[in-house]
């Protein structure tokens, strides 16, 4: 189900009306400021990109909660990724499933805990692959969910030394991956910052550009 701006926007932890009325601030004191211009100085163009760019920044302010979402998701099966480890750990140990879930608590954000404490609860209701779906559908991704499903089918098949060896070479070849994509991720960061240079030469370059112009239309009009 789609969700409104305002229940993403609270979802993140943000306040809603401090959130739009940042976002609209840009725009009024662009406005404010096109108003000055164009009144005082006479520029019609600077007066509309003052405009422009202020409108511009309220939409990149807004439209940043997509790319905070996706981190806030990007935490939490990092996390999870790596309690995991610990939850491994505690199987080996010989606990089973629901008891190492339980011990992995202490290690675990506000939010894993209402997580993990959801799945037992439900888990106390139901012993079918409903409640680890349930709990993979918190994270939105493939990982977490093959994992719970391989996590479901240890429990079924009743938490013997094979299962728990399929269960641990998955969750082995899935970190190596996941963190090789992270790593991947990171150098793609990295050379995004590197062409931050050019960018910064391209706008010196069109304002040069726009100062050029300017003078020359003040020196025709003059002639």
């Amino acid at each position: 189900m789609n969700r409104t701006l305002k229940e993403r926007i609270e979802s993140l932890g943000l306040n809603y009306v401090k959130e739009m009325i940042i976002a609209f601030s840009f725009t009024l004191i662009s406005f404010v400021f096109a108003l000055l211009i164009y009144f005082f100085l006479k520029e019609l163009i600077y007066a509309g990109i003052t405009l422009v760019i202020g409108v511009s920044i309220s939409i990149l302010y807004l439209s940043r909660y997509s790319s905070l979402e996706k981190k806030v998701e990007k935490e939490h099966v990092d996390e999870l990724v790596s309690l995991l480890s610990y939850f491994e750990i505690f199987i080996s140990n010989g606990n089973n499933v629901y008891t190492s879930f339980r011990l992995l608590l202490p290690y675990c954000s506000l939010f894993m805990e209402d997580a993990i404490n959801s799945l037992l609860n439900h888990i106390d209701a139901d012993k079918t692959v409903g409640p680890y779906i349930q709990f993979a559908s918190k994270f939105n991704n493939r990982i977490v969910e093959s994992l719970l499903l391989s996590i479901y089918q240890m429990v079924d098949n009743g938490e013997n030394i094979s299962q728990f060896s399929e269960f641990d070479l998955l969750f082995s070849n899935i970190k190596e991956k996941y963190l090789t994509d992270l790593i991947d991720e990171k150098k793609k960061s990295l050379d995004f910052l590197n062409s931050f240079p050019l960018f910064g030469a391209g706008a010196i370059t069109i304002t040069l550009s726009m100062c050029i112009i300017q003078i020359i239309g003040e020196y025709i009009n003059v002639i």
